[in-house]
């Protein structure tokens, strides 16, 4: 099978057209459509139709998303392989994460794998929940994955890397009181919040639940940036790794840590079997194994 076609294929599948993918491959859309073609007759069965939606996946395509994605990494893991053994580390990683985790731990591992591995690429992509992160690591759209520790990584490894404490971060016309912040006076104070399902929101959920409290949604985002804004503008109390709180801090809102605390274990996930040469220096990175 022609891997140019498959990788002309999944860029119409990931860019949703023909016009988009051909603008993202830098080919000709003629070519790129003759090319999918090819791969269909090749394969006996059609992959992709046109609707009024768009480009859409036929059953077919659908089944051959998952095995062309593993085919072309299959094959980008041989390459780098030998290039690793001749000592040239280069490439791409592509590396998803929940977005509260890019700025820590993400960000640190990345800055301390570019000083070692400056020819190397670092691709971040962020996702919404854990669920979709495992999906997007699962079909290998990413071949590494900083998450939290759940059932969604089932059937993928998981690396431990550190409990991270949530804080909480009040604006400066929020309840006054001591460093600590009780769990259980938030009854009825406004909160900002990411989305249900989203990996801070659920954290919040449980510990409120179990106090019997139901959360006074003030404002609710999916802009992780807009979260600390939201709080120095007197919208609510919302609540962030320490990382981003110490940014809120310095621009004037009040951070407090909780009681009980707000605990998640954060992990870094992959697919089962050999890692390229790259991913698997990441790796060591991002475990403190890195030269050893």
């Amino acid at each position: 099978m022609d891997l140019r076609r498959l990788r002309l294929f999944l860029a119409v599948v990931d860019h949703g057209g023909f016009t988009a993918a051909a603008a993202a491959v830098h080919v000709a859309q003629p070519a790129l459509s003759l090319g999918v073609r090819e791969l269909e007759r090749e394969l006996g069965a059609t992959l992709l139709v046109r609707s009024r939606k768009g480009v859409v996946l036929t059953p077919a395509g659908e089944a051959l998303v998952e095995p062309a994605r593993q085919a072309l990494r299959d094959v980008d893991i041989a390459v780098a392989a030998v290039a690793a053994v001749t000592g040239v580390l280069g490439g791409r990683i592509d590396v998803a994460a929940l977005p509260t985790l890019a700025a820590d731990p993400l960000a640190g591992v990345a800055g301390r794998f570019h000083q070692a591995h400056p020819q190397v690429t670092i691709r971040i992509v962020a996702t919404d929940d854990p669920t979709d992160l495992a999906g997007t690591v699962r079909s290998g759209r990413s071949e590494l994955g900083f998450t939290e520790q759940g059932p969604a990584n089932d059937g993928l490894v998981e690396h431990a890397l550190a409990d991270q404490e949530l804080v909480a971060v009040c604006p400066r016309t929020g309840p006054a009181g001591a460093a600590v912040l009780d769990l259980a006076t938030l009854d009825g104070v406004p909160l900002v919040l990411t989305p249900a399902g989203t990996s801070i929101r659920n954290l919040v959920d449980v510990a409120l639940r179990d106090l019997g409290i139901t959360p006074l949604i003030a404002v609710e985002t999916e802009q992780r940036d807009a979260l600390v804004p939201l709080v120095l503008a007197g919208a609510g109390t919302a609540f962030v790794p320490s990382a981003i709180a110490d940014v809120a801090s310095s621009q004037g809102a009040v951070v407090r840590r909780t009681h009980p605390a707000l605990l998640r274990k954060v992990v870094l996930v992959h697919r089962s079997g050999m890692l390229s040469p790259a991913g698997a220096q990441f790796l060591a990175h991002a475990l403190g194994r890195a030269g050893s």
